[in-house]
């Protein structure tokens, strides 16, 4: 298999489901199942952590030097896995000759989220980058459209206030739909100053994932914001800001506000630029290895 060019390897957090709801999921579009061998009970579970590892080499051998940690439920459910993967990354990567993963990023609605878990996250898995996934800045409708339960609602200010408290590089990952334009008065300056009021470091603007004839996709053609908004927010970046950086998959990163900006029109990596080339590898507890979110997308 010849080498290609990865920005990064996405860990899929095993759980059997999540806390959350969301109308918007990709995970819910899909009907793919894969079997969790991550699992230390099952007999085989020293040949498969042997695969798991391999796997993490690969990424490692073709370039990928950020770990994306992500999966189909909530990943700060499962901590013991996290565990062990900070230990697969900091001492068994080192020993099959690999550079650890220094560039680490919990992708995370905030459920679950407080000041022990956040010292864990930092000081034992090596957290870097904490993306917080928001539907709305309204606790109310951020809660409701992310399907979080009453007893695990958050406060948008504070999980955001203890993430800086931590030292995390902070990013508001905003799903846009008409309910985040509507929380900041409906206008795309208003989405800047509630990021920056909260501390944000970056922001990303995404564009939901419609796929299928399903409950998901039929919420976001109701409810995505227009076509237009995204080409105010490109407007709105490109007066306001400076570029600073072409990443790897061709999007432009600019600094606006003292807030890096990125736009993803194309979060589940459907255009590929070349052949060989991908965002990301997605690693997942069947111990095997993908370029994309799909079963067909197998290379390992």
């Amino acid at each position: 298999m010849s080498k290609r060019d990865v920005q990064s390897l996405s860990i899929c957090v095993p759980g059997k489901a999540c806390v959350n709801r969301c109308k918007y999921c990709v995970a819910c579009m899909h009907t793919d199942v894969y079997k969790n061998q991550m699992n230390e009970n099952l007999p085989f579970y020293d040949l498969y952590l042997e695969d798991y590892i391999r796997r993490m080499v690969y990424a490692k051998e073709n370039d990928a030097n950020i770990m994306m940690i992500t999966g189909d439920i909530e990943p700060l459910q499962n901590r013991h896995f996290l565990q062990t993967l900070a230990i697969l990354n900091r001492y068994v990567l080192p020993q099959k000759g690999c550079t650890a993963f220094n560039w680490i990023e919990l992708q995370t609605s905030g459920v679950l989220f407080d000041r022990p878990y956040a010292r864990f996250l930092r000081n034992t898995v090596g957290v870097s980058v904490m993306s917080l996934s928001l539907s709305s800045f309204n606790d109310d409708d951020n809660c409701e459209i992310s399907g979080i339960a009453e007893k695990n609602k958050i406060c948008i200010e504070e999980v955001c206030k203890i993430a800086k408290d931590y030292d995390f590089t902070l990013r508001l990952s905003l799903n846009m739909n008409r309910a985040m334009l509507q929380s900041v008065g409906g206008t795309v300056e208003g989405l800047f100053k509630k990021a920056k009021k909260l501390g944000a470091d970056q922001i990303t603007f995404r564009k939901l994932y419609v796929e299928g004839d399903n409950q998901q996709s039929k919420w976001i053609e109701k409810n995505a914001v227009a076509p237009e908004v995204f080409e105010k927010i490109d407007a709105y970046i490109k007066k306001n800001g400076h570029l600073i950086d072409i990443l790897p998959y061709g999007y432009e990163q600019y600094s606006v506000d003292g807030m890096s900006a990125v736009v993803d029109k194309d979060c589940m990596n459907e255009e590929r630029t070349q052949k060989q080339v991908s965002k990301y590898f997605v690693l997942r507890p069947d111990c095997k290895l993908y370029n994309g979110w799909q079963k067909e997308d197998l290379i390992f």
